[in-house]
Formats: structure tokens, sequence, C-alpha cells
């Protein structure tokens, strides 16, 4: 009797054991034979929202020219222009091709991650003459991207500004030696003036990424940064000489 109770426990063992191998087997053949396109097809809207925010920002700017649709559309992490047709929205058009780098997931029978893996997606934009519109996954064409320098930024120098300058008072060279202390990165433009014991500073990276100060005497020092409507073409330069002018520290009308 223990005997046939034993082989019958070890019979048991070994149907588990194989119910085990036989699930785990059919696991491993649905993860291999994943089809490429469950990568692709979740993909898509993931890099699809990286393109709403490159076409916001082109509204958002205003903006009209290929050169600008360019530049701004390369600001983007990841996105890469791969090429630019037409010159100007109103007369040619301007089409622009992007690859953009989607998030693509595969996932099991449980919805457990299996695989995940950032992809290429293409899109064409079409930004006018008549209407804009845009093909989400198109074919990706050959060949290398566009270079698009990147714009440095100002993100954190606002407290390091001030900290700088808070010491040294109404002082031009002194003013331009507190900031070189900060060792800003080469591509910011930095602009200053005097003017009735007042000194102005003005930081700009690109055109909607200015600081602006205005050093009176030590300790009363007032950093500003105008609005990205402020800074819009035909308004409000990011100059040394708006730290001394009427309008420094106004709102947008």
């Amino acid at each position: 009797m223990r005997g046939r109770t034993k082989w019958i426990g070890c019979g048991a063992i070994v149907v588990v054991l194989g119910l085990g191998a036989a699930g785990a087997w059919r696991y491993e053949e649905h993860v291999r034979r994943q089809p490429n396109w469950q990568i692709h097809h979740t993909a898509v809207p993931e890099a699809a929202k990286k393109v709403d925010h490159v076409l916001a920002q082109f509204e958002r700017d205003h903006l009209y020219q290929a050169g600008d649709y360019l530049h701004s559309a390369g600001q983007h992490p990841d996105v890469q222009v791969l090429s630019v047709a037409g010159q100007t929205h109103w007369q040619s058009g301007v089409t622009l091709v992007l690859k953009v780098q989607g998030h693509g997931v595969v996932r099991g029978f449980d919805h457990v991650v299996l695989r995940e893996v950032d992809v290429p997606i293409c899109f064409r934009l079409q930004m006018g003459p008549k209407e804009d519109s845009r093909d989400d996954d198109i074919d990706c064409p050959a060949g290398a991207p566009l270079p698009v320098p990147k714009d440095p930024s100002l993100q954190g120098v606002d407290e390091r500004l001030q900290r700088a300058l808070n010491p040294v008072g109404a002082n031009e060279a002194a003013v331009r030696a507190a900031v070189a202390g900060l060792k800003l990165d080469p591509g910011i433009h930095q602009d200053f003036a005097a003017q009735d014991g007042t000194v102005g500073v003005a930081l700009r990276a690109s055109q909607y990424d200015c600081v602006v100060a205005r050093v009176a005497a030590r300790g009363d020092v007032t950093l500003w940064r105008p609005s990205h409507t402020q800074l819009a073409p035909g308004e409000l330069d990011c100059s040394a000489g708006l730290a001394l002018s009427g309008e420094f520290n106004t709102s947008p009308h």
C-alpha cells in the first residue's frame, strides 16, 4: 500500500512538472512569436504625443519660415528632422519629415511586460499653404537627420545669478566679473549696461529663454523673466537696456 501511494505521489509530481514545463514552453513560444507589429503598434501613439508637442510649439511661437520649423522641431527630445521642403507657410508651404522615438511594449497573457524597446516612427507634417495636415507612421526615408544645434538653457540660473550679484553692488566691472564666475554655457548671450548708478544684465539662451537683472546697490538686485508673449518677435528685446528701462518687470498687456 505504501509503495502504491508512493508511486501515485511521484506520478502527481511528474504531472505537475509536466504541466509547468508545458506552460513555460507555451509562454516562451508566446514571447518568441510576438511579431514586431505589437512593438510598433504601441510605439506609434507614444511617438504621436511627442509630435503633438512639436506642433503646439509651432503654434505657440507663431512660426512660418522653414528654418524656424526646423530649429524648433530639433529642440524636442527624441525628435529628429529628416527633411524640410518649402520656404514659408503661406507661400510655398513647408513640409517636414520627422523621426520620433516611440516606446513599444509587448505584454504576455497576464498583461505582464515581456519586452519593451524604443523604435523610430516617422511622421510627415504639412504646414500650409492653405491648411496644415499630418501623416502618422509613414515609411521612414533613408538618410541621416539634418543637423540642428541644441539651444543652451537658463534653467536653474536664476538663484545662482541672484547670489552672485547680491554682494557686488552697482559696479559694471564687478557685475561682469560676478557673471563670468558662474561659468555659463558659452552659447548664452550676455549683455551689460550702466546708467544713473544702476547696472543692467541680460542673459539670453534662446528666443524665449531670457533672464534680466537690475542691480541698484548691494543686496538690491531684481531678477525678471519676461513672458513668452513679451519676448515674441517685434516685442521686447532681451537686453541690458531693458533692465534699465521703464518696461522692466512689467506684466504683458
